[in-house]
């Protein structure tokens, strides 16, 4: 069911320090500047030096969340599921993909995508400029040689997005957005369901190649520098995202 490149999701972590923020400019800047390939240009990171209200306890346990699209629910296929392999770059995914079938609900280009849990953003990619058949085929050099994981291609595969801290190293990210919603930008204090965007198919390969055919939300959630589930077998995987959005 999903498509060759997988729905990648972003191994950049969340930490917004000028020492990361720092780190990973020279690797945009190095993975970048292969020989014979032009440069693939990226949205950079958004800091803020406040992306939540009040510091909090760590998050130790996942739950409460809303479902990211009103009467959505988890799909039965776990290869749209975190921690599925990806064969193309012998990755695996970070992430839940909410396609329109498999899903308990109609999903489809324009759907509204919303905040699971009250906090603040703190990544928006307001400047988004669409993929290119330049970049794409920059992107493809890059993956034959091995450079799969670089930050800066998992990035521009994840294409229009949203992030936003909930406190304690909650951070919950809202990938291929076809637009964000009026006035989310980053420092902005969201309510558990607000709206934060609209599915679309931003970044994927097929927005070039076959437009309008993988309209989907890709959505991650983060604990500290690790996606939840990260490394664990499909059943515990699962059991951790029912959990999650379990009251």
């Amino acid at each position: 069911m999903p498509p060759w490149w997988g729905k990648e999701a972003s191994d950049l972590r969340i930490a917004f320090v000028p020492a990361v923020l720092a780190g990973l400019a020279m690797l945009v800047a190095a993975c970048g500047s292969g020989e014979g390939s032009p440069k693939v240009q990226i949205t950079p990171l958004t800091p803020t030096s406040s992306p939540v209200a009040e510091p909090t306890a760590a998050v130790t346990e996942v739950r409460g969340l809303l479902l990211p699209i009103e009467g959505a629910c988890l799909p039965s296929d776990d290869t749209l599921m975190p921690n599925a392999v990806r064969e193309y770059r012998n990755g695996i995914h970070q992430g839940v993909d909410f396609y329109g079938v498999d899903n308990c609900v109609s999903i489809v280009e324009g759907t509204p995508v919303r905040a699971v849990k009250a906090g603040r953003v703190i990544r928006a990619t307001l400047d988004y400029h669409d993929l290119t058949w330049d970049e794409l085929e920059a992107l493809n050099e890059r993956l034959a040689q091995g450079e799969a994981n670089a930050p800066d291609i998992l990035d521009t595969f994840r294409g229009r997005q949203v992030w936003v801290d909930h406190g304690g190293g909650l951070v919950t990210r809202y990938a291929h957005l076809d637009g964000i919603a009026p006035g989310i930008a980053v420092g902005v204090t969201v309510e558990a369901g607000q709206e934060l965007g609209y599915v679309g198919e931003s970044g994927t390969p097929e927005s070039l190649t076959a437009p309008g055919t993988e309209d989907h939300l890709h959505f991650e959630i983060w604990v500290g520098d690790h996606y939840l589930g990260q490394g664990l077998p499909p059943d515990e995987v699962r059991a951790l995202y029912e959990k999650a959005f379990s009251p």
